[in-house]
């Protein structure tokens, strides 16, 4: 038996960036906490995960859970660690002759100890009140009271027990104080102490980001180098990465707080690399897909986004610079990746699709979305270029958001800054209204069969309510309507298609998307 225990709320710190969530339920690579502790969990053995008895579980997590053969167990929330585990066990069909894994619900350990009744100890860099391993013959085994010493060795969330039976009711005699039962078990049973350095804790704010850095660089390919201090960016394709790098340095003066500290650029051996200063903050998609947050952090949110595209239009193109047009955005662009897409799938433009009842060509999405985009002159400014939520952080101390991998191209790969910032407005769009962080987070259901279109995105209605709020705040700032917004959305998950040739399944679900958000278009514009 395997358990994850998750049955308490993120503490109070946590919970202001993220919400009211269970600590296997918190972001980490746009994927939920309890997504990565499955995949070290030992093949054919039974999963538990335990929650609080008051967190409503969404139907996307449940069937996640289900469909790779967890057993939710709901505990009465406020029950202490050991009453917390008792509870859980509790609630197990099982005859408990096989061992118990328990690991605990903040915690990710990348490479689990082996061995029989053991207890999981790392080295630790914070002063928390960790649980300490004490080998003197006058105290106790295990000690609540952290005597933080760089010697100490602190237990870190991962336990198994061959003998589960004889836990609870050491436990239970302990008057449910889960350390005190564990200095009974070693006692009577004996536990060994397995160092590892594979663990990752995300139950305190200062750890969440500092384990996600380590999560984050352990898993980054060679363009991506991480450091507590900075980070840097590079890659063979040097135009993409200079031209990111040219947006940074070139940004005004007075835009710099939003962005991180640029600390350079330069080429060496073939590559072209630059750095940035590494931020503990979370970026949006991870937000608006995993958290909880309420409708008032989000107005915040958005206002912040907002204020960085009406400072970006206080910094109009001089005249005689290269600049990215919504037509040479949109338009022609859109058309022709839309062809190439056609071409790789053996489709047609003029192929009935049947989405949700309605008989729908590819171009009656294009011509319709055409018809609905912006068509008066804008004024050039500083834009960003692939302003979504993948690519702003959000600062909740300072509530304000940060900018990261700018577009810095025409269509043409000519170098720039400058452009018509509704692009940036249609970018964000489609991630607040197209659902695309949805999507990429693997949070759909997609079917395409004989040209019929089946799609689902999880749908709440406070994801309904921010929408709403966003639409209204985008409209009263930059007067651009609902079908606007929607038009621009739609050429932007029909030029993306060729793009995510790599995932077939993906693929189709930004390609069933497009239809989903030609309804929408055609009911705002009745």
């Amino acid at each position: 038996m395997f358990l994850i225990m998750s049955a308490a709320y993120v503490d109070m710190e946590l919970q202001s960036e993220f919400g009211a969530l269970p600590p296997s339920f918190l972001p980490l690579g746009n994927r939920r906490l309890f997504q990565h502790q499955n995949t070290v969990i030992p093949q054919g053995i039974k999963k538990y995960i335990s929650l609080p008895e008051s967190y409503s579980i969404s139907p996307t997590d449940a069937t996640w859970l289900e469909e790779n053969n967890f057993t939710i167990l709901s505990t009465p929330d406020g029950l202490s660690l050991g009453a917390s585990l008792v509870a859980a066990i509790s609630l197990i069909e099982d005859n408990f002759d096989s061992p118990l894994h328990v690991l605990f619900g903040d915690t990710l350990i990348t490479q689990l100890p082996l061995g029989n009744n053991l207890v999981a100890i790392t080295e630790v860099e914070d002063g928390y009140n960790w649980a300490t391993i004490n080998n003197s013959p006058n105290s106790p085994w295990l000690s609540a009271k952290n005597t933080f010493t760089s010697s100490n060795q602190m237990v870190c969330g991962y336990f198994k027990f061959n003998q589960p039976r004889q836990l609870i009711r050491l436990i239970t005699q302990s008057h449910w104080d889960f350390l005190e039962a564990l200095n009974r078990y070693h006692n009577q049973i004996g536990l060994q102490t397995i160092s590892t350095d594979h663990w990752l804790d995300f139950g305190h704010v200062n750890t969440y980001y500092r384990s996600k850095a380590k999560f984050t660089t352990q898993r980054a390919f060679n363009e991506l180098l991480i450091t507590p201090d900075w980070i840097e960016k590079s890659s063979s394709k040097n135009i993409k990465i200079k031209a990111e790098a040219k947006w940074f340095e070139l940004l005004p003066f007075e835009m710099r707080h939003f962005i991180p500290q640029f600390m350079g650029s330069q080429e060496s051996q073939g590559r072209y690399k630059y750095r940035l200063e590494y931020l503990h903050h979370t970026a949006l998609n991870e937000l608006y897909v995993f958290s909880e947050l309420p409708t008032i952090v989000w107005n915040n949110i958005f206002n912040s986004c907002i204020n960085f595209i009406s400072q970006c239009q206080e910094f109009p193109a001089p005249h005689d610079v290269t600049c990215s047009s919504l037509d040479d955005l949109f338009g022609e662009k859109t058309a022709s990746r839309l062809i190439e897409f056609c071409a790789t799938r053996h489709i047609s433009l003029e192929d009935t699709w049947l989405f949700d009842g309605e008989e729908i060509t590819l171009n009656d999405i294009l011509s319709t979305s055409s018809q609905w985009l912006p068509t008066d002159k804008s004024q050039p400014s500083v834009m960003h270029g692939d302003f979504c939520f993948s690519n702003i952080l959000y600062d909740f101390r300072t509530n304000r958001i940060k900018t990261i991998d700018p577009r810095g191209l025409t269509p043409n790969n000519e170098l720039t800054i400058y452009g018509d910032t509704r692009y940036d407005i249609a970018k964000l769009s489609h991630s607040v209204l197209g659902l695309y962080d949805w999507i990429i987070a693997g949070y759909y259901h997609v079917d395409i069969t004989n040209k019929d279109i089946t799609l689902h995105i999880p749908s709440t209605q406070r994801q309904q309510d921010l929408q709403q709020l966003f639409i209204e705040i985008v409209g009263k700032k930059f007067n651009l309507t609902p079908m606007n917004l929607y038009a621009m959305q739609i050429q932007l998950f029909l030029s993306m298609l060729p793009l995510h040739s790599d995932d077939q399944q993906r693929q189709d679900a930004l390609f069933a998307n497009a239809f989903r958000l030609y309804q929408i278009l055609k009911r705002y514009a009745q």
